[in-house]
């Protein structure tokens, strides 16, 4: 879908524009669009919002549809970030800002012309908000299959030679489990970032070491996370091909070498589902 420019009674946006390769991310159909959200007190979720859409320039539009934590944080906090991934790992996200929520008018006619909400009766979408770019992210405009592939054999073959066994956490389903080793679904992890947003950065390649310690390589499209102090709070989402979508929460305790690579560990605590009709229900 093509994005239009919104005119009339809405004030016209504050954001940064979007790069020539961003916009052409956001503005394609069948793209994982996700959205990192924080409570007041800093607790972070992350979220697939596919309504994500560009608009005016510097603006992003999205609407509310099966939001549960998100919509709960953001009446908290109206600062997010956004991470957009292509079917050929094409990728694009940002900060922002989420202004107020409306429920008329033409931000509301170009979320429900969205080939997923249009050909649904039972998925219009009624309210939909503004987000005003702050700052592009410093992602890798695009990761190479090959790449994720040397990814995947260095996590299934490495990541969990070294890491020790971390205290607490929950057991994660085995379903769950297989989605978020899968090679062919998309990850992201977001965390609270010293300015005061959160942040989030693609995942492609994490294992269980045991049913409730995920391990990810740090490679060169997240490198990034390495920057931040740990032990700190994070959420990950997962999506998978056939629209499974899964999150979890939980704490990045460490990060360890082995074999000359580089992984990060999580101690899960929470899981979600994000799919009807458990939405935003614990699952362990």
């Amino acid at each position: 879908m093509t994005a239009v420019g919104i005119t009339g009674t809405h004030v016209s946006s504050g954001g940064i524009a979007l790069t020539d390769g961003a916009r052409a991310v956001y503005e394609q159909g069948e793209v994982a669009k996700f959205l990192a959200t924080a409570s007041a007190g800093g607790e972070v979720n992350v979220a697939l919002i596919v309504s994500q859409t560009p608009t005016e320039e510097g603006r992003i539009v999205f609407g509310d549809f099966m939001m549960v934590k998100t919509k709960k944080n953001l009446s908290e906090n109206g600062r997010v970030a956004s991470l957009a991934i292509t079917p050929k790992l094409e990728m694009a996200g940002f900060k922002g800002d989420v202004g107020e929520w409306l429920d008329t008018g033409p931000y509301i006619d170009l979320v429900n012309s969205i080939e997923f909400f249009r050909y649904n009766a039972y998925m219009g979408i009624h309210n939909v908000a503004p987000i005003d770019i702050r700052e592009m992210l410093p992602l890798t405009p695009k990761v190479s299959f090959l790449k994720v592939g040397v990814d995947f054999a260095d996590i299934r073959a490495r990541g969990s030679l070294k890491a020790a066994d971390t205290p607490g956490g929950v057991d994660v389903p085995v379903p769950v489990r297989r989605k978020f080793e899968s090679i062919m679904s998309i990850k992201v992890i977001t965390l609270m970032d010293e300015d005061g947003y959160p942040n989030i950065f693609p995942l492609l390649s994490t294992h269980f070491k045991n049913p409730s310690t995920l391990v990810f390589k740090v490679t060169s499209y997240n490198e990034g996370i390495k920057r931040f102090d740990v032990p700190c709070r994070v959420a990950l989402n997962v999506l998978t091909l056939d629209l499974f979508t899964y999150q979890l929460k939980g704490e990045l305790t460490r990060f360890e070498r082995s074999l000359g690579l580089e992984f990060g560990v999580v101690r899960v605590e929470e899981a979600y589902s994000s799919m009807p009709p458990f939405c935003g229900e614990r699952i362990a």
